[in-house]
């Protein structure tokens, strides 16, 4: 059954988890995610990933087999760049999906990263022009998705530009798949969330204070294009941790430190402006480089971040749903309140019975 636009981002409140890793660790965690009743299923389309990367796999060759395997979870990108595919042959490659899984295909898109373009000889553009890329990127999507032999269509801008074009392949879904912006800290692409897209994507984490306030962006956007807010589904990405005791909050301390040095913005959340300042712009994910130099760079950063364990405490309270299935619930709850409609739980320390627990004790509570 063809799934409405227009009942996209309605509903009941969304789950969903991203996987990766080996191979049968991947695809266990899809399966699992079917089965345990989460809604999305994401998987990051890249070539590489933060060094040493173990195993990167084609996201829409991964999600097309997850598709074969499963009947229920959306499936999405998180998140397709712009520079590495024409719009059209991303039009073509989604609306393949949706037909292979009967309608359950989900574009993420974002402005891309330096080590899926650069080494590779892909021109890493000025973020003014990555931003109207991924602005004009959809818009073509979605005229191409509108488009068929009889209702040729063309498009005018200031980086694509095409008459009397149509896609030999319709999606499923009407009038397209979900399209979800990825984005965190920059305003304008959360601005492009709110004019054009049916979700917003962060990726990574927030306070629900820092999530509110990009909400408001996200939302008055979508006003200011003749959109009913609520057309655009807001995930919340918030690491879900069963347990405090002392090895676990140790674990989760180094893991959060890591997180924070790739994306120091987090930093400036929590004002710890000396860290900020500290940690060098090269390293945010946007930017990484996949060397062994930037591998060392980052595990000297990693280890020497000037900030406090009392800092980072606060940071997992604010930032995390840790403890309890109670206090896990309580802590979700926060982002719901701030404006979620969808919750991506980050399973920072791995592990099965995290994304098990969570489904059976926390998204009926939630929901109920």
């Amino acid at each position: 059954m063809p799934r409405s636009g227009k009942s996209k981002a309605a509903g009941r409140l969304k789950f969903s988890l991203g996987i990766g890793g080996t191979l049968s660790s991947t695809l266990d965690q899809a399966f699992r995610a079917e089965e345990f009743g989460y809604d999305f299923i994401w998987v990051p389309d890249h070539l590489t990933d933060i060094p040493p990367a173990s195993a990167v796999y084609d996201a829409w060759t991964m999600l097309a087999y997850i598709g074969a395997k499963t009947s229920r979870a959306m499936l999405a990108s998180g998140v397709t760049d712009t520079q590495r595919m024409h719009p059209a042959k991303t039009a073509s490659t989604v609306a393949t999906l949706d037909n292979l899984t009967g309608g359950r295909a989900v574009l993420g898109i974002g402005a891309g990263e330096v080590m899926n373009t650069r080494p590779y000889g892909m021109e890493w553009e000025s973020a003014d022009v990555r931003i109207l890329r991924v602005k004009e990127y959809i818009q073509v999507v979605k005229t191409l998705w509108s488009s068929s032999f009889e209702h040729q269509v063309g498009f005018e801008g200031e980086l694509y530009n095409f008459k009397e074009a149509h896609l030999g392949l319709a999606p499923v879904q009407k009038p397209g798949p979900p399209i979800y912006v990825g984005a965190f800290a920059s305003n304008a692409m959360l601005e492009i969330a709110g004019e054009l897209a049916d979700g917003w994507y962060p990726g990574s984490f927030y306070s629900p204070e820092g999530f509110k306030e990009k909400v408001k962006v996200v939302r008055d956007a979508a006003t200011g294009a003749g959109r009913r807010p609520s057309e655009v589904d807001l995930v919340a990405t918030v690491p879900v941790i069963f347990g405090s005791d002392a090895k676990t909050m140790e674990n989760l301390k180094k893991a959060f430190r890591r997180s924070l040095v790739i994306n120091r913005y987090m930093l400036r959340l929590l004002g710890e402006e000396e860290a900020y300042e500290i940690v060098s712009k090269t390293l945010q994910y946007q930017l990484i480089a996949p060397t062994p130099a930037y591998a060392k760079l980052l595990e000297k950063t990693f280890r020497s971040l000037p900030i406090s364990d009392e800092a980072l405490e606060r940071g997992i309270s604010e930032m995390m749903a840790v403890g309890t299935a109670a206090e896990v619930t309580e802590a979700v709850a926060r982002f719901v309140k701030a404006g979620a409609s969808h919750v991506h739980i980050a399973n920072l320390l791995g592990g099965e019975s995290t994304v098990r627990r969570f489904a059976e004790e926390v998204i009926p509570a939630l929901r109920g």
